[in-house]
Protein backbone atom coordinates (compact mmCIF):
# COMPACT_ATOMS: atom_id res chain seq x y z
CA UNK A 1 0.00 0.00 0.00
CA UNK A 2 1.34 3.47 -0.86
CA UNK A 3 1.77 6.06 1.80
CA UNK A 4 -0.27 9.27 1.84
CA UNK A 5 2.06 12.31 2.29
CA UNK A 6 1.59 14.26 5.50
CA UNK A 7 -0.27 17.59 5.28
CA UNK A 8 2.86 19.79 5.80
CA UNK A 9 4.76 17.93 3.08
CA UNK A 10 1.78 18.05 0.71
CA UNK A 11 1.46 21.82 1.24
CA UNK A 12 5.14 22.33 0.55
CA UNK A 13 4.91 20.38 -2.73
CA UNK A 14 1.91 22.45 -3.82
CA UNK A 15 3.78 25.71 -3.18
CA UNK A 16 6.82 24.56 -5.19
CA UNK A 17 4.66 23.46 -8.15
CA UNK A 18 2.74 26.76 -8.13
CA UNK A 19 6.00 28.71 -8.17
CA UNK A 20 7.32 26.69 -11.11
CA UNK A 21 4.07 27.22 -13.06
CA UNK A 22 4.11 31.00 -12.39
CA UNK A 23 7.75 31.26 -13.47
CA UNK A 24 6.97 29.43 -16.70
CA UNK A 25 4.10 31.76 -17.55
CA UNK A 26 6.25 34.84 -16.84
CA UNK A 27 9.06 33.58 -19.07
CA UNK A 28 6.60 32.84 -21.84
CA UNK A 29 5.18 36.35 -21.59
CA UNK A 30 8.60 38.04 -21.46
CA UNK A 31 10.16 36.14 -24.38
CA UNK A 32 7.62 35.71 -27.22
CA UNK A 33 8.63 33.58 -30.24
CA UNK A 34 9.52 35.76 -33.23
CA UNK A 35 7.09 35.14 -36.12
CA UNK A 36 8.70 35.11 -39.57
CA UNK A 37 6.42 32.56 -41.24
CA UNK A 38 2.65 32.12 -40.69
CA UNK A 39 3.60 28.62 -39.58
CA UNK A 40 5.16 29.92 -36.39
CA UNK A 41 1.91 31.53 -35.25
CA UNK A 42 -0.19 28.44 -35.89
CA UNK A 43 -1.34 26.05 -33.18
CA UNK A 44 -0.47 23.00 -35.32
CA UNK A 45 2.88 21.64 -34.12
CA UNK A 46 3.74 20.19 -37.52
CA UNK A 47 3.56 23.63 -39.08
CA UNK A 48 6.13 24.92 -36.58
CA UNK A 49 8.37 21.93 -37.20
CA UNK A 50 8.29 22.33 -40.97
CA UNK A 51 8.98 26.06 -40.84
CA UNK A 52 11.90 25.68 -38.43
CA UNK A 53 10.22 27.66 -35.68
CA UNK A 54 12.23 26.20 -32.82
CA UNK A 55 12.85 22.86 -31.19
CA UNK A 56 9.39 21.35 -31.51
CA UNK A 57 9.04 17.58 -31.46
CA UNK A 58 7.44 16.24 -34.65
CA UNK A 59 4.05 14.67 -33.78
CA UNK A 60 4.04 11.93 -36.42
CA UNK A 61 0.86 10.32 -35.14
CA UNK A 62 -0.97 13.64 -35.47
CA UNK A 63 0.36 14.00 -39.00
CA UNK A 64 -1.00 10.64 -40.03
CA UNK A 65 -4.37 11.47 -38.51
CA UNK A 66 -4.50 14.82 -40.33
CA UNK A 67 -3.69 13.17 -43.66
CA UNK A 68 -6.67 10.88 -43.21
CA UNK A 69 -9.17 13.66 -42.39
CA UNK A 70 -11.04 13.49 -45.69
CA UNK A 71 -11.41 9.72 -45.67
CA UNK A 72 -12.52 9.60 -42.05
CA UNK A 73 -15.19 12.24 -42.61
CA UNK A 74 -16.65 10.42 -45.61
CA UNK A 75 -16.43 6.95 -44.08
CA UNK A 76 -18.60 7.99 -41.15
CA UNK A 77 -21.75 7.66 -43.24
CA UNK A 78 -20.85 4.55 -45.26
CA UNK A 79 -23.23 1.61 -44.58
CA UNK A 80 -21.73 -1.11 -42.41
CA UNK A 81 -22.18 -3.80 -45.07
CA UNK A 82 -19.95 -2.09 -47.63
CA UNK A 83 -17.05 -4.42 -48.33
CA UNK A 84 -14.95 -1.45 -49.45
CA UNK A 85 -15.45 2.28 -49.11
CA UNK A 86 -14.94 3.47 -52.69
CA UNK A 87 -13.30 6.87 -53.14
CA UNK A 88 -13.59 7.73 -56.82
CA UNK A 89 -11.37 10.58 -58.01
CA UNK A 90 -11.84 12.28 -61.38
CA UNK A 91 -9.46 14.77 -62.96
CA UNK A 92 -11.48 16.70 -65.52
CA UNK A 93 -11.18 19.07 -68.42
CA UNK A 94 -13.83 19.96 -70.94
CA UNK A 95 -16.21 22.48 -72.36
CA UNK A 96 -19.85 23.51 -72.24
CA UNK A 97 -22.44 20.91 -73.15
CA UNK A 98 -25.70 21.42 -74.99
CA UNK A 99 -27.48 21.81 -71.65
CA UNK A 100 -27.27 25.46 -70.51
CA UNK A 101 -24.95 25.91 -67.55
CA UNK A 102 -23.65 22.34 -67.69
CA UNK A 103 -19.97 21.72 -68.34
CA UNK A 104 -18.34 18.36 -69.00
CA UNK A 105 -17.40 17.88 -65.32
CA UNK A 106 -21.00 18.56 -64.30
CA UNK A 107 -22.25 16.13 -66.94
CA UNK A 108 -19.92 13.50 -65.49
CA UNK A 109 -21.20 14.19 -62.00
CA UNK A 110 -24.84 13.98 -63.10
CA UNK A 111 -24.35 10.55 -64.64
CA UNK A 112 -22.42 9.27 -61.63
CA UNK A 113 -25.10 10.60 -59.28
CA UNK A 114 -27.84 8.86 -61.27
CA UNK A 115 -26.38 5.51 -60.23
CA UNK A 116 -24.28 6.38 -57.20
CA UNK A 117 -23.11 3.64 -54.87
CA UNK A 118 -23.97 4.13 -51.18
CA UNK A 119 -20.48 2.75 -50.55
CA UNK A 120 -18.75 5.47 -52.58
CA UNK A 121 -17.69 9.09 -52.37
CA UNK A 122 -17.00 10.96 -55.60
CA UNK A 123 -14.33 13.65 -55.91
CA UNK A 124 -14.57 15.71 -59.11
CA UNK A 125 -11.84 18.21 -59.91
CA UNK A 126 -12.77 21.53 -61.48
CA UNK A 127 -10.22 23.09 -63.85
CA UNK A 128 -9.15 26.70 -63.36
CA UNK A 129 -10.26 29.58 -65.52
CA UNK A 130 -9.04 29.31 -69.10
CA UNK A 131 -7.78 32.90 -69.20
CA UNK A 132 -6.16 32.88 -65.76
CA UNK A 133 -5.07 29.50 -64.48
CA UNK A 134 -4.57 30.84 -60.96
CA UNK A 135 -8.29 31.70 -60.86
CA UNK A 136 -11.08 29.39 -59.72
CA UNK A 137 -14.45 28.83 -61.38
CA UNK A 138 -16.32 30.11 -58.36
CA UNK A 139 -19.79 28.76 -59.24
CA UNK A 140 -18.79 25.28 -60.34
CA UNK A 141 -18.11 23.89 -56.87
CA UNK A 142 -21.77 24.62 -56.05
CA UNK A 143 -22.87 22.58 -59.09
CA UNK A 144 -20.92 19.52 -57.90
CA UNK A 145 -21.94 19.92 -54.27
CA UNK A 146 -25.61 20.10 -55.33
CA UNK A 147 -25.41 16.52 -56.64
CA UNK A 148 -25.53 15.17 -53.10
CA UNK A 149 -23.57 14.76 -49.86
CA UNK A 150 -21.27 12.15 -51.36
CA UNK A 151 -20.15 14.44 -54.18
CA UNK A 152 -17.16 16.65 -53.42
CA UNK A 153 -15.79 19.45 -55.61
CA UNK A 154 -12.00 19.56 -55.85
CA UNK A 155 -10.05 22.67 -56.89
CA UNK A 156 -7.24 22.06 -59.37
CA UNK A 157 -3.83 23.65 -58.79
CA UNK A 158 -2.37 24.00 -62.30
CA UNK A 159 1.39 24.56 -62.46
CA UNK A 160 2.18 24.85 -66.17
CA UNK A 161 1.11 27.55 -68.61
CA UNK A 162 1.62 31.28 -69.16
CA UNK A 163 -1.00 32.23 -66.53
CA UNK A 164 -0.55 29.30 -64.12
CA UNK A 165 1.12 29.06 -60.72
CA UNK A 166 4.72 28.52 -61.85
CA UNK A 167 4.53 31.82 -63.70
CA UNK A 168 2.91 33.44 -60.64
CA UNK A 169 5.87 32.40 -58.46
CA UNK A 170 8.43 33.92 -60.84
CA UNK A 171 6.26 36.91 -61.73
CA UNK A 172 7.20 39.11 -58.76
CA UNK A 173 10.33 39.39 -56.60
CA UNK A 174 10.28 37.47 -53.35
CA UNK A 175 7.43 35.10 -54.13
CA UNK A 176 7.91 31.47 -53.13
CA UNK A 177 6.18 28.19 -53.80
CA UNK A 178 4.98 28.23 -50.20
CA UNK A 179 3.35 31.60 -50.93
CA UNK A 180 1.63 30.04 -53.96
CA UNK A 181 0.10 27.33 -51.80
CA UNK A 182 -1.11 29.85 -49.24
CA UNK A 183 -2.59 32.05 -51.97
CA UNK A 184 -4.42 29.10 -53.52
CA UNK A 185 -5.94 28.12 -50.17
CA UNK A 186 -7.16 31.72 -49.77
CA UNK A 187 -8.84 31.53 -53.18
CA UNK A 188 -10.54 28.28 -52.17
CA UNK A 189 -11.89 29.84 -48.99
CA UNK A 190 -13.14 32.89 -50.87
CA UNK A 191 -14.87 30.65 -53.42
CA UNK A 192 -16.73 28.85 -50.63
CA UNK A 193 -15.03 25.45 -50.55
CA UNK A 194 -16.15 23.42 -47.53
CA UNK A 195 -13.10 21.85 -45.94
CA UNK A 196 -15.32 20.52 -43.17
CA UNK A 197 -17.10 18.36 -45.77
CA UNK A 198 -13.90 16.81 -47.10
CA UNK A 199 -13.56 19.17 -50.07
CA UNK A 200 -9.94 19.62 -51.06
CA UNK A 201 -7.40 20.54 -53.74
CA UNK A 202 -5.67 18.59 -56.51
CA UNK A 203 -2.09 19.31 -57.56
CA UNK A 204 -1.49 18.96 -61.30
CA UNK A 205 1.28 17.75 -61.18
CA UNK A 206 4.60 16.24 -60.09
CA UNK A 207 6.27 15.66 -63.46
CA UNK A 208 9.53 14.38 -64.93
CA UNK A 209 11.44 17.32 -63.45
CA UNK A 210 10.27 16.28 -59.98
CA UNK A 211 11.26 12.69 -60.68
CA UNK A 212 14.71 13.90 -61.75
CA UNK A 213 14.83 16.61 -59.06
CA UNK A 214 15.47 19.50 -61.42
CA UNK A 215 13.75 22.75 -62.43
CA UNK A 216 11.03 23.83 -62.76
CA UNK A 217 9.30 21.53 -60.26
CA UNK A 218 12.14 20.30 -58.10
CA UNK A 219 11.41 18.24 -55.03
CA UNK A 220 12.22 21.12 -52.70
CA UNK A 221 9.90 23.44 -54.65
CA UNK A 222 7.04 20.94 -54.57
CA UNK A 223 7.54 20.28 -50.87
CA UNK A 224 7.18 24.01 -50.18
CA UNK A 225 4.08 24.24 -52.40
CA UNK A 226 2.45 21.27 -50.68
CA UNK A 227 3.22 22.76 -47.27
CA UNK A 228 1.44 25.97 -48.29
CA UNK A 229 -1.54 24.06 -49.67
CA UNK A 230 -1.82 21.99 -46.51
CA UNK A 231 -1.53 24.77 -43.95
CA UNK A 232 -2.75 27.84 -45.81
CA UNK A 233 -2.01 30.99 -43.83
CA UNK A 234 -2.21 29.14 -40.53
CA UNK A 235 -5.64 30.47 -39.55
CA UNK A 236 -7.77 27.72 -41.08
CA UNK A 237 -7.78 23.93 -40.93
CA UNK A 238 -5.00 21.76 -42.27
CA UNK A 239 -6.15 20.27 -45.59
CA UNK A 240 -4.38 17.27 -47.13
CA UNK A 241 -5.03 16.97 -50.84
CA UNK A 242 -4.76 14.91 -54.00
CA UNK A 243 -1.40 14.85 -55.76
CA UNK A 244 -0.96 13.61 -59.32
CA UNK A 245 2.25 12.14 -60.72
CA UNK A 246 2.04 13.03 -64.40
CA UNK A 247 1.82 10.86 -67.50
CA UNK A 248 4.51 12.65 -69.55
CA UNK A 249 7.22 10.28 -70.80
CA UNK A 250 5.63 7.33 -69.00
CA UNK A 251 3.00 6.29 -71.56
CA UNK A 252 2.41 2.61 -72.13
CA UNK A 253 4.28 2.67 -75.45
CA UNK A 254 7.44 4.57 -74.42
CA UNK A 255 10.58 2.98 -75.87
CA UNK A 256 12.74 3.42 -72.75
CA UNK A 257 10.86 1.63 -69.98
CA UNK A 258 14.10 0.64 -68.22
CA UNK A 259 15.37 4.22 -68.21
CA UNK A 260 12.13 5.41 -66.64
CA UNK A 261 12.36 2.60 -64.08
CA UNK A 262 15.86 3.70 -63.07
CA UNK A 263 14.67 7.27 -62.50
CA UNK A 264 11.69 6.05 -60.50
CA UNK A 265 13.92 3.93 -58.28
CA UNK A 266 16.17 6.90 -57.53
CA UNK A 267 13.14 9.01 -56.62
CA UNK A 268 11.74 6.33 -54.31
CA UNK A 269 15.10 6.25 -52.52
CA UNK A 270 14.80 9.94 -51.56
CA UNK A 271 13.50 9.34 -48.05
CA UNK A 272 13.76 12.99 -47.05
CA UNK A 273 11.31 14.02 -49.77
CA UNK A 274 8.71 11.32 -49.08
CA UNK A 275 8.89 11.91 -45.32
CA UNK A 276 8.42 15.65 -45.79
CA UNK A 277 5.40 15.46 -48.10
CA UNK A 278 3.64 12.51 -46.45
CA UNK A 279 1.42 14.57 -44.08
CA UNK A 280 0.26 16.86 -46.88
CA UNK A 281 -1.07 14.12 -49.18
CA UNK A 282 -4.43 12.44 -48.83
CA UNK A 283 -4.41 10.64 -52.21
CA UNK A 284 -1.30 10.06 -54.33
CA UNK A 285 -2.21 9.04 -57.87
CA UNK A 286 -0.17 8.14 -60.93
CA UNK A 287 -1.61 9.08 -64.30
CA UNK A 288 -1.35 5.82 -66.23
CA UNK A 289 -3.94 6.22 -69.02
CA UNK A 290 -3.88 2.76 -70.65
CA UNK A 291 -3.55 2.59 -74.42
CA UNK A 292 -6.22 0.54 -76.22
CA UNK A 293 -3.63 -0.69 -78.73
CA UNK A 294 -2.23 -2.87 -75.93
CA UNK A 295 -5.65 -4.03 -74.75
CA UNK A 296 -8.05 -4.54 -77.68
CA UNK A 297 -6.65 -7.79 -79.06
CA UNK A 298 -9.36 -9.83 -80.77
CA UNK A 299 -10.07 -13.28 -79.33
CA UNK A 300 -8.25 -12.74 -76.02
CA UNK A 301 -9.66 -13.58 -72.60
CA UNK A 302 -10.62 -11.06 -69.97
CA UNK A 303 -8.02 -12.68 -67.72
CA UNK A 304 -5.21 -11.95 -70.20
CA UNK A 305 -6.39 -8.40 -70.79
CA UNK A 306 -6.64 -7.77 -67.05
CA UNK A 307 -3.16 -9.12 -66.41
CA UNK A 308 -1.61 -6.76 -68.95
CA UNK A 309 -3.75 -3.80 -67.89
CA UNK A 310 -2.66 -4.37 -64.30
CA UNK A 311 1.04 -4.64 -65.18
CA UNK A 312 0.88 -1.10 -66.54
CA UNK A 313 -1.75 0.49 -64.30
CA UNK A 314 -0.10 -0.76 -61.11
CA UNK A 315 3.53 -0.55 -62.27
CA UNK A 316 4.57 2.07 -59.70
CA UNK A 317 3.02 0.14 -56.83
CA UNK A 318 4.60 -3.07 -58.10
CA UNK A 319 8.01 -1.39 -57.95
CA UNK A 320 7.35 -0.08 -54.45
CA UNK A 321 6.36 -3.55 -53.30
CA UNK A 322 9.52 -5.03 -54.82
CA UNK A 323 11.80 -2.38 -53.33
CA UNK A 324 14.27 -2.75 -50.46
CA UNK A 325 13.82 -1.64 -46.87
CA UNK A 326 15.68 1.58 -47.72
CA UNK A 327 12.59 2.97 -49.49
CA UNK A 328 10.52 2.65 -46.33
CA UNK A 329 9.50 6.33 -46.30
CA UNK A 330 8.12 6.13 -49.82
CA UNK A 331 6.49 2.77 -49.12
CA UNK A 332 4.68 4.18 -46.06
CA UNK A 333 3.08 6.93 -48.17
CA UNK A 334 2.24 4.72 -51.16
CA UNK A 335 0.75 2.02 -48.92
CA UNK A 336 -1.51 4.60 -47.29
CA UNK A 337 -2.49 6.83 -50.21
CA UNK A 338 -1.75 5.38 -53.66
CA UNK A 339 -4.13 4.74 -56.55
CA UNK A 340 -3.78 4.62 -60.36
CA UNK A 341 -5.66 7.13 -62.52
CA UNK A 342 -7.26 5.44 -65.52
CA UNK A 343 -8.22 6.61 -68.99
CA UNK A 344 -11.80 7.69 -69.74
CA UNK A 345 -10.85 10.12 -72.50
CA UNK A 346 -12.36 9.35 -75.90
CA UNK A 347 -11.42 9.57 -78.68
CA UNK A 348 -7.79 10.26 -77.68
CA UNK A 349 -5.01 10.49 -80.26
CA UNK A 350 -2.36 8.98 -77.97
CA UNK A 351 1.05 10.48 -77.21
CA UNK A 352 2.57 9.79 -80.65
CA UNK A 353 1.52 12.96 -82.58
CA UNK A 354 2.95 15.39 -80.02
CA UNK A 355 6.34 17.10 -80.21
CA UNK A 356 8.41 15.86 -78.56
CA UNK A 357 6.78 12.42 -78.53
CA UNK A 358 5.34 11.29 -75.20
CA UNK A 359 5.37 14.79 -73.71
CA UNK A 360 1.60 14.90 -73.61
CA UNK A 361 -1.63 13.12 -74.35
CA UNK A 362 -3.65 10.20 -73.12
CA UNK A 363 -3.38 6.57 -74.08
CA UNK A 364 -4.77 5.98 -77.57
CA UNK A 365 -8.54 5.43 -77.89
CA UNK A 366 -8.95 7.20 -81.22
CA UNK A 367 -10.57 4.54 -83.41
CA UNK A 368 -12.49 2.70 -80.69
CA UNK A 369 -16.20 2.58 -81.31
CA UNK A 370 -18.38 3.92 -78.52
CA UNK A 371 -19.30 0.35 -77.54
CA UNK A 372 -15.62 -0.61 -77.37
CA UNK A 373 -14.90 2.46 -75.20
CA UNK A 374 -17.66 1.40 -72.80
CA UNK A 375 -15.93 -1.97 -72.52
CA UNK A 376 -12.54 -0.30 -72.07
CA UNK A 377 -13.59 1.78 -69.05
CA UNK A 378 -15.44 -1.20 -67.56
CA UNK A 379 -12.37 -3.40 -67.77
CA UNK A 380 -10.25 -0.71 -66.12
CA UNK A 381 -12.66 -0.61 -63.16
CA UNK A 382 -12.58 -4.41 -63.11
CA UNK A 383 -8.76 -4.47 -63.13
CA UNK A 384 -8.43 -1.98 -60.25
CA UNK A 385 -11.14 -3.71 -58.19
CA UNK A 386 -9.53 -7.11 -58.86
CA UNK A 387 -6.12 -5.81 -57.79
CA UNK A 388 -7.61 -4.38 -54.59
CA UNK A 389 -9.24 -7.72 -53.81
CA UNK A 390 -5.99 -9.60 -54.31
CA UNK A 391 -4.03 -7.09 -52.19
CA UNK A 392 -6.34 -6.64 -49.19
CA UNK A 393 -3.59 -5.38 -46.89
CA UNK A 394 -2.39 -2.63 -49.21
CA UNK A 395 -3.47 -0.06 -51.77
CA UNK A 396 -5.56 0.91 -53.54
CA UNK A 397 -8.25 -0.39 -51.13
CA UNK A 398 -11.37 1.44 -52.36
CA UNK A 399 -9.56 4.19 -54.26
CA UNK A 400 -9.91 4.41 -58.03
CA UNK A 401 -10.25 7.13 -60.61
CA UNK A 402 -10.16 8.38 -64.18
CA UNK A 403 -9.04 11.24 -66.31
CA UNK A 404 -12.12 12.73 -67.97
CA UNK A 405 -11.25 14.99 -70.90
CA UNK A 406 -13.80 14.43 -73.69
CA UNK A 407 -12.40 15.56 -77.03
CA UNK A 408 -14.53 15.34 -80.17
CA UNK A 409 -11.71 14.31 -82.49
CA UNK A 410 -12.26 13.09 -86.01
CA UNK A 411 -10.96 9.56 -86.54
CA UNK A 412 -9.70 7.64 -89.55
CA UNK A 413 -13.22 6.31 -90.14
CA UNK A 414 -15.46 9.30 -89.32
CA UNK A 415 -15.66 13.04 -88.84
CA UNK A 416 -16.21 14.68 -85.46
CA UNK A 417 -19.65 13.79 -84.13
CA UNK A 418 -22.61 16.19 -84.38
CA UNK A 419 -23.20 18.06 -81.13
CA UNK A 420 -26.24 16.07 -79.96
CA UNK A 421 -24.61 12.73 -80.73
CA UNK A 422 -21.42 13.87 -79.01
CA UNK A 423 -23.28 14.84 -75.82
CA UNK A 424 -25.09 11.50 -75.82
CA UNK A 425 -21.78 9.64 -76.24
CA UNK A 426 -20.21 11.47 -73.30
CA UNK A 427 -23.19 10.67 -71.14
CA UNK A 428 -23.01 7.01 -72.16
CA UNK A 429 -19.35 6.74 -71.10
CA UNK A 430 -19.95 8.56 -67.81
CA UNK A 431 -23.01 6.39 -67.13
CA UNK A 432 -21.05 3.19 -67.79
CA UNK A 433 -18.31 4.29 -65.39
CA UNK A 434 -20.96 5.07 -62.78
CA UNK A 435 -22.60 1.67 -63.19
CA UNK A 436 -19.26 -0.17 -63.06
CA UNK A 437 -18.31 1.58 -59.81
CA UNK A 438 -21.79 1.10 -58.34
CA UNK A 439 -21.85 -2.64 -59.00
CA UNK A 440 -18.20 -3.40 -58.19
CA UNK A 441 -18.34 -1.42 -54.92
CA UNK A 442 -21.94 -2.01 -53.86
CA UNK A 443 -23.31 -3.14 -50.53
CA UNK A 444 -23.16 -6.78 -49.54
CA UNK A 445 -21.28 -9.20 -51.74
CA UNK A 446 -19.73 -6.77 -54.22
CA UNK A 447 -16.92 -8.16 -56.35
CA UNK A 448 -14.90 -7.12 -59.41
CA UNK A 449 -17.44 -8.96 -61.54
CA UNK A 450 -19.92 -6.15 -60.95
CA UNK A 451 -17.84 -3.85 -63.16
CA UNK A 452 -18.59 -6.16 -66.09
CA UNK A 453 -22.00 -7.64 -65.36
CA UNK A 454 -24.65 -5.76 -63.38
CA UNK A 455 -26.50 -8.15 -61.05
CA UNK A 456 -29.28 -10.15 -62.73
CA UNK A 457 -28.75 -8.31 -66.02
CA UNK A 458 -27.13 -10.92 -68.24
CA UNK A 459 -25.03 -8.10 -69.75
CA UNK A 460 -21.30 -8.30 -70.34
CA UNK A 461 -19.35 -5.04 -70.52
CA UNK A 462 -15.94 -6.73 -70.50
CA UNK A 463 -15.84 -8.21 -73.97
CA UNK A 464 -12.65 -6.48 -75.09
CA UNK A 465 -12.33 -5.04 -78.59
CA UNK A 466 -10.88 -5.69 -82.01
CA UNK A 467 -8.27 -3.00 -82.62
CA UNK A 468 -6.33 -3.57 -85.85
CA UNK A 469 -2.66 -4.24 -85.10
CA UNK A 470 -3.18 -4.40 -81.33
CA UNK A 471 -0.82 -6.61 -79.31
CA UNK A 472 0.02 -7.15 -75.67
CA UNK A 473 3.29 -5.82 -74.31
CA UNK A 474 5.27 -7.36 -71.47
CA UNK A 475 7.56 -4.34 -71.16
CA UNK A 476 6.03 -3.34 -67.83
CA UNK A 477 6.69 -6.68 -66.16
CA UNK A 478 10.13 -5.31 -65.25
CA UNK A 479 8.50 -3.13 -62.56
CA UNK A 480 7.62 -6.29 -60.64
CA UNK A 481 11.34 -6.58 -59.80
CA UNK A 482 13.63 -4.00 -58.19
CA UNK A 483 16.75 -5.06 -60.08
Amino acid sequence: MSKVPSRPLFSLLAIVLLAMFTSTLTAAADEPMPVEDPACAATDQLLAVDAGCGSVESPTQAAAAAAATNAAHAAASVPANCRLHAEAVFWTQGSRTLTPGVWDWTLLGQELAANASPCADYYISIPPLAADKTGLRVLQDDAIRALGPRFHPVAEVTLGGATAWANWVTGAPGRTWFDAGVAFRKKMAEAGYRFDLGETWLLNELDRSTRRDEAPYSRAAMTDLLRGLYYGDGTGPTVPGIVEIGIAYTHQNIPEVEGYKSEMKAWLEDSDFWTAVDPYIWVLTKEVYPDARFWGISGTSRNDRTRHLTQYMEHVMNLVDAGPAEIGAARALFDRAYMPLGNATWPAKGPDPYTPPFCCGHGWTLNLSLDEMLNFVSEQVYAVRHYAGSHPQGPPEGRLGFSWQPTNNATSTRDALPAAEWDAAKRAIASRIGAAIHDAYRQGGASPEGACTPPDSGEDWCRGADVPGAAFTDAWETFEHWN
